[in-house]
Order: C-alpha cells, then structure tokens, then sequence
C-alpha cells in the first residue's frame, strides 16, 4: 500500500511535524490561558501527563530508529550480496566456448543493466516496472540458456558451475524483492506524531508564564525534535533518501567494464 507517509519525502514530514508542533503548542497555550483563569496553580495530574508522554514519544522514537536502522542494514547488506551473486555468474559463462559464452554474457548485460535501472528508480514506479519486466525477461533467457547447454554433453561441467549460480542470483533477487517492501508500519509513526504533538498541547496548555524568550527553548525543542524524526524516517529509506549507502549500487555500476571486451 501506498500511503501518504510511505509516498512523502521525509523532508516533508519533517517540515510538517515541525510546523504541527509549533501550532498544537500555541493552541494549547491559548486554551490554556481562558480554561486556567481561576487556577493560576499547575496541577500536578497535568504535569504528570505531559512528562509521560514525551516519555512514551522517546520510547516510541528509539523503538523507530532501531528499525530503520535495521533496515538500511539489510537492504545495504542484499545490494551488496546481489553485486556478487551477478559478478560470480557472469564469471562462470567464461567456462563455455566462445559461442556460447558471447549468448551468456548478451544476456547478462541486459540482466545487468536492468538491476542498475531498478536500482537507480526507488520512486519512479513506472521505469522501475519496465526495469523489473527487463530483469525477468534477461532471468528467463539465461535459464533456458542453462537448461540447454546442460544436455550438451561438451558443456556439462561448466553447467554445473553455472547453474547453482544462476540460483544464487536469483534468489537474491527475490529477497531484495522481500527486503524493499518491508518498511516501518505506518501504524509506528502515526503514534509517534500523535505522542509528539499531544505533549506539544500539554507543553502549551500548562505555561502560565511565557514570554518572546521563551519561543527560542520551544522553537529549538521541536526543531531538535523535527530533525531526529527526519534522520530516523530518511535513514529507512536508503535508496531514495539523503542517507545512502551507495557502494553495493556502485559495484553493479563498475561491473559494466566486463562487457568492455
């Protein structure tokens, strides 16, 4: 599902938590100052709330970024693999003779060039189709490929070595498939923002003596607090957001000269 969170560049987000904090501050600060008119003394209920709940906005923020953490991790970890596995085959058609070898590494190149597409795509849902529909049709032709050159009774051994990596390669490809899709629940940051900006109306509702000064604590406080839900949304996005990892996208990048000759 393509919700709007998962869509939304984390920039974004975090300008509009921003914003939203700085606003449910100054709503709780004017209901605030016509509700307490009477009761110019801080109940302790209330201020017991307001440190729970950025309390529980901490936890819920950690409990984030371990998992985008996690999952730039994995997903730097399966491009990284996906280098090899492809490296490690293309190495194998050089076991065929010539003929068959030049079938091989035609195929490859195009298997190749449409994994560095699908790569290069992280938001552009059409070219990353049309790159998946071109790694499918590249995976296809390799595997007949294999199939047929295992009954020739020539090029049996060097299938043997070819095969189990072609399996690698694509399964490989399937866990990048699994890896890609799997993200935080949006479920998690909807509660993070709720918990961030419910203590924003307490902060508010409970100043009873605020001036100009004041602003410059809140103001840094929530652009502190915007900023780390920044990182932590951007750092689970590694392939489209400020925080990249590209070594594993260079390596399948650099693989090209192979075809050079």
């Amino acid at each position: 599902m393509n919700s709007f969170i998962h869509r939304t560049d984390a920039i974004i987000l975090g300008l509009i938590l921003f914003v939203a904090m700085i606003l449910m501050f100054i709503a709780g600060k004017v209901i605030g100052a016509r509700w307490n008119k009477e009761r110019p003394e801080l109940k302790g209920g209330v201020n017991t709330l307001f440190g729970a709940l950025f309390g529980l906005s901490g936890l819920i923020l950690a409990f984030t970024f371990g998992m985008s953490n996690t999952r730039l991790q994995r997903v730097r970890t399966v491009v990284e693999d996906e280098a090899n596995e492809i490296g490690t085959a293309i190495h194998r058609s050089d076991l065929y003779p010539d003929t068959v070898r030049d079938g091989f590494r035609a195929d490859f190149k195009d298997y190749l060039e449409a994994v560095i597409a699908y790569y290069e795509n992280p938001t552009n849902l059409e070219r990353r189709r049309v790159a998946k529909d071109n790694a499918l049709k590249a995976r296809d032709r390799l595997w007949s490929r294999a199939a047929q050159q295992s009954k020739v009774l020539p090029s049996i051994i060097p299938s043997q070595q070819m095969i189990p990596a072609l399996n690698g390669m694509f399964d490989i490809a399937q866990t990048r498939e699994i890896v890609l899709k799997a993200r935080i629940p949006d479920l998690v940051l909807h509660m993070l923002f709720v918990c961030l900006l419910a203590g924003c109306f307490v902060a508010g509702y409970t100043s009873y003596t605020f001036d100009y000064r004041d602003w410059i604590i809140v103001g840094g406080f929530v652009l502190v607090t915007a900023m780390v839900v920044y990182t932590t949304i951007d750092l689970s996005r590694p392939l489209r957001g400020l925080i990249q990892d590209d070594a594993g996208q260079e390596a399948l990048r650099e693989m090209r000269h192979m075809f050079a000759h």
